[in-house]
């Protein structure tokens, strides 16, 4: 459990609403982190895919698992390099879940294009 000022400092860390933290890094993702309770945090990964058909939605939705935890994963490093900075003092992440979805947005009968939302949260435990 963290303390007060160990809150402070996070939420200072994971705060995106202004500043360098709240300029889009690629205008098609974004990875959005919050404290979910007082010792998980809650990352969130969304990115637009378009699929060129039915067998590459497939093949890409492989892909994008693997990217999408990555991303996550360097996130969750990124907090914790910070947070040994700001407050001198190391801190624990462990992944205790994770799922993701794909929100399909447009499909036409006329061609096997497919453009759709993917979406992975992965809740970790402070320790």
């Amino acid at each position: 459990m963290l303390s007060m000022r160990q809150t402070d400092i996070m939420g200072q860390i994971i705060n995106d609403t202004w500043g360098k933290s709240s300029t889009p890094k690629s205008p098609s993702s974004t990875l959005k982190v919050t404290m979910a309770s007082d010792n998980t945090l809650s990352f969130l990964y969304m990115t637009i895919v378009t699929f060129a058909s039915e067998k590459s939605l497939h093949d890409q939705r492989r892909k994008l698992d693997g990217e999408s935890a990555e991303i996550i994963n360097k996130g969750a490093a990124a907090i914790k390099k910070q947070f040994k900075a700001a407050s001198g003092g190391a801190i624990k992440l462990t992944e205790i879940s994770s799922d993701d979805d794909l929100e399909i947005t447009y499909f036409n009968q006329f061609t096997p294009m497919r453009r759709a939302y993917y979406r992975r949260r992965a809740i970790f435990q402070l320790g």
